[in-house]
């Protein structure tokens, strides 16, 4: 039987604890410098251990976020209301924006306005996209 490399290591160490991770499992591993090789029948099981052991168990049964059209909420998270509206927050940085570039260029602080102009998009793009008409609720 032939070995195959099922991963490799930043260290020889984090191949080690791999190695014998694979083996409380039952399944005979080497380790060559970073490279951990298992024997060719048991890669299936030894690539869900290591995949367990990294914490991305279910991460092959995940389908692909463009596997169904995104839809928009169709009702509040917090009340159950159906009246859920876009928030409308570029237009706010839109204002935001020309209102500070004006003010910063007439007083001669085109940088200081620039940074205040791109803190403003931070916030812009972290803040809530929904709000619930019933209850208010924003995410």
């Amino acid at each position: 039987m032939a070995l195959v490399t099922v991963s490799k290591f930043n260290t020889a160490e984090d191949a080690e604890m791999a190695r014998l991770a694979l083996l409380s499992a039952n399944i005979a591993a080497v380790v060559d410098e970073v490279r951990l090789q298992v024997d060719e029948e048991d890669i299936d099981d030894a690539d869900a251990v290591l995949n367990r052991l990294a914490g991305v168990a279910g991460a092959e049964h995940i389908a692909p976020s463009d596997a169904r059209p995104w839809e928009a909420p169709q009702t509040c998270p917090s009340c159950g209301a159906p009246e859920v509206a876009r928030r409308q927050k570029w237009i706010a940085f839109g204002v935001v924006t020309i209102f500070v570039a004006a003010i910063a260029y007439t007083q001669d602080a085109t940088l200081i306005g620039f940074f205040i102009i791109a803190a403003a998009a931070v916030f812009v793009l972290v803040a809530p996209n929904w709000r619930c008409r019933h209850c208010g609720h924003t995410w």
